[in-house]
């Protein structure tokens, strides 16, 4: 409950009527003593899609411990401890993604807490020194928070940025022959004039046959060149219009308008353009128009524009555009737009939509992922338990968001029987508010029955529309009717009695194209059930 999100705007009100409109948002319900709690102070304060604890530690300025118990939220007076300090707060990537299992620490009394699920982390420093010091750490990132002492509590977001050298790192392991050639030229004499020479050189062309070896000698390094023609392949600190390579590009900072190369190319900074790469891109800053690669395009910092690869699309902040991949597209901050692969797309927050066989995200602000099965870790997760004509008990698993979810479901019929009448199938589905507790079901889905093993097709497709009524946060009542199509294998004489519970009529019965030996059954029928949430 703590961690539901909510947006409110506060102009010197009594806290008592904020809590009041939290709860009325949030649907939980405060708990506290008028007389132990000061609710009558009048704040000024705006919270935009913040959770109820942040929102909570700030109207009360940390003075208020808070216990959740189901939907009530008790209030009570914070105890005061002498020379002890409460810290607190959630931990962040750079796009607002709160991080689990991030150390926070005080490096002289060696505290310290590990975020949870939501990001958030809580405790104690006795005696703090002036000023307090503490330490984030989190796998792939890296950032040293300090605050300042004169208060008995903090609270903030605190944002790590991504380790770009770790990213780097991986990519060299990956990529021997890259490895063995900085390993033989990192005591070279470019490279030496790398650490020394700290101007920014101009040139209009280069033109070189391997790094170092070419128009701007070992100076190379130092350069901006608005043309760069590489033989084999070209380092340089920069290209300002186009550059092409047979087989690698180097770019220590920006490259514009246009980049080629036959295998890779490497970009320190931001690429504004086209950038195109035979096996990989690897960028470590902003990427703004298209990357285009034969197998990865690798982006540290946010993309802007699109990214096509011929396996895997990867953009460590955010994405605001397209990504287009044969087998998987990972975005680990916001995605803003399309991401469209074969198999897998990963996201942190969706305001976009999702194309592909699975889905990941990590929570979805405006958007709808749609593939077999997609999974929404703060969305939209059901079990349900249904009736029918069919089959008095079915079990489903839905996943996704109300916009689009995906369904897996199995059925049985219970009956004094060697061989049990059971179900298996896939749907989809989606499920529109219409009023205050009730959402509309609009369902597409299929499922084998069988009468012992699956020995022949006996698929029933079904459309659902139902009405579902949420009669309290955690459970649902639905019901609706369904038109039935059944298509079966007329050649097998083992097939299961159709209806169960009663028999409806049928609206048609005949053979598929006269000699086929499929035959098609139509009928009207009925769905209910209850869901759990």
């Amino acid at each position: 409950m703590l961690e539901r999100k909510v947006t409110i705007s506060a102009q010197n009100e009594p806290i008592e009527l904020v809590l009041q409109r939290i709860s009325a948002q949030a649907g939980c319900v405060f708990s506290y003593s008028p007389t132990a709690i000061d609710v009558k102070k009048h704040v000024t304060q705006n919270f935009s899609n913040q959770s109820i604890r942040e929102v909570l530690i700030r109207l009360f300025e940390d003075q208020v411990l808070v216990k959740e118990k189901g939907v009530y939220l008790i209030l009570t007076p914070a105890p005061q401890e002498k020379k002890e300090i409460k810290v607190s707060g959630y931990v962040e990537d750079p796009s607002g993604n709160r991080l689990r299992n991030a150390t926070v620490y005080d490096p002289i009394t060696l505290r310290s807490s590990l975020t949870d699920e939501y990001g958030f982390f809580e405790f104690q420093v006795k005696n703090p020194t002036e000023p307090l010091q503490l330490i984030v750490r989190k796998e792939g990132y890296a950032d040293t928070v300090s605050f300042q002492n004169g208060k008995k509590s903090y609270f903030r977001n605190i944002a790590l940025k991504l380790d770009p050298d770790q990213l780097l790192a991986w990519t060299k392991d990956s990529t021997g022959q890259l490895k063995k050639f900085w390993k033989w030229n990192k005591n070279s004499p470019g490279a030496k004039n790398l650490v020394n020479v700290t101007d920014t050189l101009y040139r209009q062309v280069q033109i070189s046959f391997l790094p170092f070896l070419g128009s701007n000698r070992n100076l190379s390094g130092s350069v901006i060149n608005n043309y760069s023609f590489n033989v084999m392949g070209g380092y340089s600190a920069g290209t300002q219009k186009a550059e092409l390579g047979g087989v690698f590009n180097i770019n220590r900072g920006d490259v514009g308008s246009f980049q080629a190369a036959g295998v890779f190319n490497y970009t320190g900074g931001t690429v504004s353009g086209l950038q195109l790469g035979g096996v990989t891109n690897f960028n470590r800053g902003h990427s703004k128009g298209l990357q285009a690669a034969g197998v990865v395009n690798l982006g540290v910092g946010p993309v802007e524009g699109a990214q096509l690869a011929g396996v895997l699309n990867v953009s460590g902040t955010r994405l605001s555009g397209v990504q287009i991949a044969g087998v998987s597209n990972l975005t680990f901050g916001e995605v803003s737009g399309t991401q469209i692969s074969g198999v897998f797309n990963a996201a942190g927050i969706l305001k976009g939509t999702q194309l592909a066989l699975f889905n990941y995200a990590d929570s979805i602000s405006q958007g709808i992922p749609i593939g077999l099965f997609s999974f929404v870790r703060k969305g939209y997760h059901v079990v349900e338990f249904s009736a029918n004509e069919v089959l008095p008990m079915t079990i489903s698993l839905r996943s996704g968001t109300r916009g689009f979810y995906s369904m897996i479901y199995a059925g049985l019929r219970p009956q004094p029987s060697d061989s049990v009448t059971w179900s298996f199938g896939y749907g989809i589905g989606s499920s529109p508010k219409i009023g205050k507790n009730l959402h509309l079901n609009l369902e597409l889905s299929s499922e084998q029955l069988n009468k012992g093993n699956v020995a022949a097709l006996n698929l029933i497709s079904r459309a659902h529309v139902a009405v579902d009524w949420q009669v309290s946060p955690k459970v649902a009542l639905f019901a609706g009717p369904t038109f039935n199509l059944r298509t079966y294998d007329l050649s097998f004489s083992m097939h299961p009695e159709t209806f169960s519970l009663y028999q409806p009529r049928l609206q048609s019965d005949r053979e598929l194209l006269g000699g086929s030996g499929w035959g098609r059954q139509s009928w009207w029928g009925l769905k209910a059930g209850i869901r759990f949430f």
